[in-house]
């Protein structure tokens, strides 16, 4: 008999109306709501401590009781035995910052491939097509690694939609440099293969190494309509340089020949990767059948209406290993649409807005009262 997470696993990303969706959520969150209350002593105290017992039913998504994002960078969350471990994920850190540090095992890693695979299916249309990775290639192999940073271990969940693999930049000592002859070899030969490809970075590496590098060099390299520029995390580099996202797309569509709706803005965050919240064809980010967002407001922590900015909760019932059902960020955000897309896509439509206040200062989740880390 399966159970009510792979059942959800099992459904379209964006086919179910809302009130069909929050039954098959609820339903598989309570499953491992109970899951980590009986493998993860500290998560089972948690629920303790906020008075929730994991055998009531749950009414509503706003009642699933939620971590804060910064207690994974104080605890070693883990809900299975630390053989059953087959990787370690590190999110980003600063000298300020201790990274979270997420155990994998088989079962959450099947989950994120399963998920993330529907997810970039729907958006890039089902096609495997070739990768133009804006980055330099690894320098050690990524199975000999247990531990990974999460910008790697994301980068290679992108790539099992790849037919074959191509990198942009080279590294020249401690600096990475754009490879023009290679980029402008890979794009020609898929070109005349007549094959759709996709080129796909981090963010910071997407605007700083190619397209500055190209525009400062006056190269415009024009580009097939089929292609997709998929890019992901790194904004707080760029948003120091006062490049917003608007800037990015514009300068990016002006190298590439590309319409704006071709470049593609991911969003997504360690503590439930796999679900990734990438840019419609409109430009809003929709949440999946796999996961549902709340907007709180920072000083009360309550649920506040469709429309207003407030810290940004991601409820996701995919992690086996460890109890990242429901994490609360230090994103700022708002709900924008609960209404089906013009190309009838289903999923709560938000926004991202930008850090909550004295976030990176204090560190990921310290703007939150004391009390809530008490686990």
């Amino acid at each position: 008999m399966t159970s009510a997470t792979e059942n959800l696993l099992n459904l379209p990303p964006y086919g179910l109306t809302p009130e069909v969706k929050t039954v098959a959520l609820l339903t598989a969150v309570r499953e491992q709501i109970g899951h980590h209350a009986e493998h993860c002593p500290l998560y089972a105290r948690w629920l303790r401590h906020q008075g929730f017992d994991p055998r009531d039913p749950i009414n509503s998504l706003a009642d699933v009781p939620f971590l804060p994002v910064g207690i994974f960078k104080r605890l070693y969350l883990s809900s299975v035995d630390e053989s059953q471990v087959v990787r370690v994920l590190a999110s980003s850190g600063t000298s300020s910052q201790v990274p979270s540090r997420i155990p994998l095992d088989q079962t959450t890693r099947n989950r994120q491939m399963k998920v993330l695979g529907a997810i970039l299916s729907h958006r890039l249309g089902g096609q495997r097509r070739p990768f133009l990775i804006l980055d330099a290639p690894p320098e050690k192999s990524l199975d000999a690694d247990r531990e990974l940073s999460a910008r790697v271990a994301g980068m290679r969940g992108y790539l099992m939609a790849a037919t074959e693999q191509e990198y942009a930049l080279r590294r020249d000592g401690d600096r990475l440099l754009l490879d023009r002859e290679k980029v402008l070899a890979a794009v020609q030969r898929w070109k005349a293969e007549g094959k759709p490809f996709c080129l796909l970075g981090y963010t910071y590496l997407l605007y700083e190494y190619v397209v500055r590098s190209m525009r400062e060099q006056g190269i415009r390299i024009e580009l097939p309509p089929s292609t997709f520029v998929i890019h992901f995390g790194g904004w707080k580099k760029l948003q120091q340089q006062a490049v917003t996202k608007s800037v990015l797309t514009d300068h990016t569509s002006e190298v590439f020949g590309l319409v704006p709706s071709s470049i593609i803005d991911i969003y997504g965050f360690t503590e439930q990767l796999g679900v990734i919240y990438p840019d419609d064809f409109q430009g809003v980010k929709r949440t999946p059948t796999y996961s549902e967002v709340l907007v709180r407001d920072p000083r009360t922590l309550d649920v506040v209406p469709d429309g207003t900015v407030g810290l940004l909760e991601f409820i996701c019932p995919l992690p086996h290993s460890y109890p990242g059902i429901a994490v609360l960020l230090d994103d700022m955000g708002r709900i924008v649409t609960r209404e089906p897309g013009s190309d009838g896509l289903q999923g709560t439509g938000f926004e991202i807005v930008g850090r909550a206040e004295r976030a990176e200062a204090r560190g990921c989740g310290d703007t939150l009262p004391r009390q809530i880390y008490e686990i």
